[in-house]
């Protein structure tokens, strides 16, 4: 097998772990306040990771001062603490806004809307030197109309919250996601996973305890989700995703990784019994059809 088709096959299982993703995450905010929830399942995945990063740093060498100059230490543990805030930073965007969001939201609804991340990404990319094409904006434009379609019913005023911070985190992911190709090589894949974890993680619980209070009482009755979350879509799903990346580029990545929301619009249906109406479902399409229009050379 290829290393593209490698890259592929990972990045199709990440797609599917975050389907779930949606149906523990809807579950978690049953229990908890959602900046929680957030701030615990990414501190917790970072915890899991630590073996898996022992066990790379010590194969690889890539921080041994055994294997490398002290300048080329340097340089990697620098790159490594940018990458880290970084990607970590906008992970934190896009998991916060879509966490919330899901308090008001489906789980297909906001799978559908989160995948608007799509033909984010190429949008994204001017900022490390990528040219804007002209379908990447008519791309853009046709994903807004099936945002509208799908959310603003009656106008503006008929969208909820929930819908403009699940649009929110599609602008957070397709951020992430140029700063993991910009900071990721063959040898820090798991370590610069761990880092972002660790950001997204104790950033995310300083604005918990400011905004939410303390809410050990609902993290400890929610530890069975929480569980599934971080072992799940968040440590196997962002690693994953991390790895896949190594063989794949960025456009065709977030093409098969789109396929989540449909993966979450199924799983929503099977396990929360939320079925979407004939509108959302028309919204849905023609989010879907942007994202694939985006990827077709």
């Amino acid at each position: 097998m290829s290393n593209k088709n490698k890259g592929n096959l990972i990045l199709l299982l990440t797609a599917i772990l975050w389907g779930t993703g949606f149906i523990s995450q809807k579950l978690g905010n049953r229990v908890m306040p959602p900046m929680t929830f957030n701030a615990v399942r990414q501190l917790m995945a970072a915890v899991v990771l630590t073996p898996l990063v022992l066990y790379g740093l010590k194969k690889s060498g890539y921080l041994s001062r055994e294997s490398n100059m002290y300048s080329q230490l340097a340089d990697r543990k620098k790159r490594l603490l940018k990458g880290g805030v970084l990607c970590g930073l906008f992970m934190l965007i896009g998991t916060a806004t879509q966490q919330i969001g899901l308090l008001t939201v489906s789980a297909g609804k906001s799978g559908f809307i989160s995948s608007i991340y799509i033909v984010f990404t190429p949008l994204f990319s001017v900022i490390v030197g990528s040219k804007v094409k002209r379908r990447t904006v008519i791309c853009i434009a046709i994903a807004m109309m099936g945002f509208a379609v799908m959310s603003l019913k009656g106008g503006i005023s008929g969208a909820t919250p929930g819908d403009w911070l699940t649009l929110a985190s599609a602008a957070g992911f397709a951020a992430q996601i140029v700063a993991v190709n910009c900071f990721v090589d063959k040898d820090n894949a798991v370590l610069l996973s761990q880092l972002q974890f660790l950001f997204c993680g104790a950033a995310g619980l300083v604005v918990a305890l400011i905004m939410e209070g303390p809410a050990w009482a609902g993290v400890l009755a929610g530890i069975p989700i929480l569980l599934y979350q971080t072992f799940v879509p968040t440590t196997g799903g962002y690693t994953l995703q991390i790895i896949g990346q190594k063989y794949t580029d960025s456009s065709t990545a977030a093409l098969i990784m789109s396929t989540e929301a449909i993966f979450a619009m199924i799983f929503g249906a099977i396990f929360l019994r939320e079925m979407m109406s004939m509108r959302e479902i028309a919204g849905a399409a023609i989010i879907f059809a942007a994202t694939i229009l985006g990827q077709i050379e």
